[in-house]
């Protein structure tokens, strides 16, 4: 019985283990992350992410989730898209990303950012029409 029970903790622990290194490499075009106070543009900041989300395509339309985090906390964010397919930040003052974009990023690397306290946001093909 002890030696099934420090089997599965050690699987577990394998697996947790295995988890961050295989999100690590992930193929991807893209990485949005927005990040709490003391962002460092020459860090990676991830120990102040408050956010993150990452693709190998465009991404349609999301609404910022004010359930996953606190907006007020976030000060900054990390846009990063420097491969050769590039691809675009489009930021929304609204969660339907409804009307024109209130800021596009196109330079596929921003990082400390400014929030602005957007609603919504979508990623496109590089200097494609938001």
């Amino acid at each position: 019985m002890h030696l099934l029970t420090l089997f599965l903790l050690l699987l577990g622990t394998v697996a947790a283990i295995q988890a961050p290194t295989r999100d690590a490499l992930k193929p991807r075009n893209w990485d949005l992350r927005l990040l709490g106070p003391g962002c460092d543009p020459n860090d990676s900041n991830i120990d102040i992410s408050l956010f993150h989300r990452s693709g190998f395509v465009g991404a349609s339309c999301e609404a910022v989730d004010t359930g996953e985090f606190n907006t007020t906390s976030v000060k900054s964010i990390s846009w990063k898209s420097p491969g050769e397919d590039r691809y675009d930040l489009c930021i929304y003052g609204n969660a339907g990303c409804r009307g024109a974009a209130a800021d596009v990023l196109r330079s596929g690397w921003e990082v400390c950012y400014p929030f602005s306290g957007w609603k919504g946001w979508k990623v496109v093909a590089a200097d494609v029409a938001c």
